[in-house]
């Protein structure tokens, strides 16, 4: 059975909520003269080291390949 406690949940969202709000502010201080074009590209490279930073939820591990179910059984 899984465990889930709905607290858990809530702080984990909150977090979430006020490191997005801190990443929008820190967006926002970006000076305006600058082309819209440099503030993306400033906020898509950090939104790619946050991804390569964060726990392996977004990555998937490759498949360890197919498995030899005669062999276990030859040595017994």
């Amino acid at each position: 059975m899984l465990n889930f406690h709905p607290d858990e949940y809530v702080f984990d969202h909150q977090r979430e909520l006020i490191a997005e709000a801190s990443r929008a502010r820190l967006a926002s201080q970006v000076p305006s003269r600058e082309p819209v074009v440099r503030r993306q590209l400033a906020t898509m490279c950090y939104r790619l080291a946050t991804w390569l930073d964060a726990p392996a939820g977004y990555v998937q591990l490759p498949d360890p390949g197919p498995e030899d179910w005669v062999a276990p059984l030859a040595s017994v």
